[in-house]
């Protein structure tokens, strides 16, 4: 009886030891791990002032430049422009250096003067306005490829442009030719709009504007024509930016692009 309690303490002694080892090994596993980022208390907060660029734009390159640590970044705001840097001092003294390289006025970019002459064709004897002589190269051009005798001038308007994502428009009424001899001249009112100009360059260095949706549209009694696209404009190119038939004639549409330097 003595050896089998003695035999039965050594067992219950073993499974003491098991489960103090098997506990310590819960207890190591679950512990949390050590903070990956750095405290409060490392870092420094500072505000910059964005004068010429945009903030978004800024923070996008400015960002590389952060330690990387957990709670460290680059918060832009649009309508201060400001760039608020949380980071270790010397990784805003860095952001602090690249900020008064990268933040500089841009390069002026150019004005636009757009021309935009609005063009009759027929085949009846016209009494309007003389095509201009900037358009003689176009109207050769036309003549070969429509079926018309007779071009005459309906309207001519300059529109000065700058880049924008905007909608610029006009309108305005030319008086033309009835297309019957004694007949006096009709009234045709117009409207135009011009959305999204942007500017462009290609390898070569040479500029064209680019416009995102260009429509012009004209009535003459209840008849009514419109022209719609988008176009790009080398400096200086004369364009035949579409053709629309209004009664028994034909409206043609040509832009000039001049870029102002």
């Amino acid at each position: 009886m003595f050896k089998t309690l003695k035999h039965l303490f050594s067992m219950i002694a073993v499974i003491l030891v098991v489960a103090a080892a098997s506990l310590a090994q819960a207890t190591t596993t679950t512990q949390p791990p050590a903070d990956n980022y750095v405290t409060a208390s490392g870092f420094k907060n500072k505000v910059f002032e964005v004068k010429y660029r945009d903030p978004s734009s800024l923070a996008n390159v400015l960002t590389r430049l952060t330690s990387g640590f957990k709670g460290a970044g680059i918060t832009p705001n649009a309508e201060f422009k400001t760039l608020t840097v949380r980071d270790f001092p010397e990784n805003i003294a860095t952001i602090e250096e690249a900020l008064k390289r990268l933040d500089t006025p841009g390069a002026p970019r150019p004005d636009i003067e757009l021309h935009m002459h609005v063009l009759l064709a027929s085949n009846a004897g016209g009494a309007g306005l003389d095509v201009p002589a900037e358009l003689k190269d176009v109207l050769a051009e036309l003549r070969g490829t429509l079926n018309y005798k007779n071009y005459e001038l309906a309207a001519s308007v300059v529109q000065r442009l700058t880049e924008t994502s905007s909608v610029l428009q006009g309108n305005g009424t030319a008086e033309v030719s009835s297309g019957n001899s004694g007949v006096p001249s009709v009234s045709m009112p117009y409207e135009y709009y011009i959305r999204s100009v942007s500017l462009t360059a290609n390898p070569g260095g040479m500029q064209s504007m680019q416009i995102a949706d260009f429509a012009f549209t004209s009535r003459t009694g209840d008849d009514r024509a419109r022209i719609q696209t988008a176009l790009n404009l080398r400096d200086g190119e004369k364009v035949v930016v579409g053709t629309a038939t209004i009664r028994n004639r034909a409206l043609i549409v040509v832009l000039t692009a001049k870029l102002l330097k």
